[in-house]
């Protein structure tokens, strides 16, 4: 499929446009990490995120009563109920965010016994001990009863899963396999606590130093190792051209994600590593293309025009690729949900950064290195003819004419 046929675009006129328009891009986003700081995630701040579930209406007032120094924000729509509970790094490892909902749970329960189940919050072990204990089913004490039990708790967890948290224990019979005793025992042993927990992490200050670490250096390493394999298969210019084009592409996506006060965590370092992979397959595609040029072309070509050309051939499948990928990032954006919508906006940063960096940055590179270097890589052009190599004869009186034959 072609979307473009013989086209003849001058990509290369534009290249220090390009260029002063990135640097620009990139000081600016720059400009507001200096003003805001760098929003690190829990991955490398470390702390604890918890996303909290309420039955009835968010107690905000008590929740930051309770919590003085977390961040509390809406997680999804207002009408799901649901908090974003973000606590500072603490200075020892443990599980912070286990006690933090534990210390919550006595304080938003205050009528219930400490013995008892809460059907929101606890799990299959302590459900499958308080049916092994009652023995609803009648089945015993054997290995086959703690297995069946432990069948019919994980339904009741699968329920709970599947509706946030129960609001009555009504809802408790449309999960398989329950029977009326089974539903009496929770009834008299248990009780539907204020909030249940979607998702909690920890993350320890040793631990969160460790991945900064490690982050920046996957990054560094993917990027050199990307232009050592174009220096093997081309050459040095193509090989530098490479490494600039791929930093351009990830300081164009860093900046914009802080211009979004984006948070900076593990999925931003995945998107990266992505762009890192994406980003080159353009430019290797051009390269081979002038290449290829090179050895086709008889007339004599700049090296500029070579370049032109190569983009030009190339253009059609360069618009198919990243448009394809830019729509399903826009899907992610608008259906994807709130985990990966930050994810989702730093890749579509990045893929139209590569494909912008591929026929301005890189040309731009290449160009400068060539005229620096003095190694020209022009296409000279085959000569009109072998006598036209050859210097004019003298002629003129004083010149004695060879006698033909």
């Amino acid at each position: 499929m072609q979307l473009f046929v013989d086209t003849k675009y001058d990509f290369v006129k534009w290249r220090l446009a390009a260029v002063a328009f990135s640097v620009i891009f990139v000081l600016a986003g720059f400009g507001f990490y200096l003003k805001n700081g760098i929003n690190w995630g829990i991955d490398f701040a470390g702390g604890a995120n918890i996303v909290l579930k309420f039955k009835d209406a968010v107690p905000l007032d008590r929740l930051r009563s309770d919590l003085k120094d977390a961040a509390i924000q809406q997680y999804g729509k207002a009408e799901d109920k649901s908090v974003l509970i973000r606590l500072p790094q603490q200075k020892r490892e443990g599980d912070y965010a286990g006690q933090i909902v534990e210390k919550l749970r006595q304080d938003l329960n205050p009528g219930a016994a400490p013995a008892a189940l809460d059907l929101n919050f606890h799990g299959r072990d302590r459900l499958t001990d308080l049916f092994m204990q009652k023995d609803p089913a009648t089945k015993g004490t054997n290995d086959q009863a703690r297995t069946y039990y432990a069948d019919l708790a994980q339904a009741i967890i699968n329920k709970r899963s599947e509706l946030g948290l129960f609001t009555s224990y009504d809802q408790l019979n449309t999960v398989p396999g329950l029977t009326t005793n089974v539903v009496q025992v929770l009834r008299g042993n248990s009780y539907l606590g204020a909030f249940n927990v979607l998702n909690q992490e920890t993350v320890g200050p040793q631990v969160g130093a460790e991945l900064q670490q490690k982050a920046v250096l996957a990054v560094i390493l993917s990027t050199l190792a990307m232009g050592l394999y174009l220096w093997i298969r081309f050459d040095a210019m193509f090989g530098a051209s490479a490494i600039v084009c791929i930093l351009h592409d990830i300081f164009v996506s860093v900046a914009f994600l802080g211009m979004i006060n984006g948070e900076v965590s593990l999925n931003i370092v995945a998107a990266l590593l992505l762009i890192v992979g994406f980003s080159i397959n353009d430019t290797v595609v051009m390269y081979d293309r002038v290449r290829e040029n090179r050895k086709k072309i008889k007339t004599r070509m700049s090296f500029e025009d070579q370049l032109n050309m190569a983009m030009n051939q190339t253009l059609s499948r360069t618009i198919l690729t990243s448009g394809t990928v830019v729509i399903v990032l826009i899907a992610l954006l608008l259906f994807g949900g709130k985990v990966i919508h930050e994810f989702a906006w730093i890749l579509l940063v990045g893929v139209l950064a590569g494909t912008y960096s591929t026929i301005t940055i890189v040309p731009a590179v290449a160009i400068a290195w060539n005229n620096m270097t003095g190694r020209k890589r022009d296409i000279t052009g085959p000569t009109s003819s072998r006598r036209s190599e050859e210097p004019a004869r003298e002629t003129g009186p004083g010149v004695r004419k060879r006698r033909a034959g």
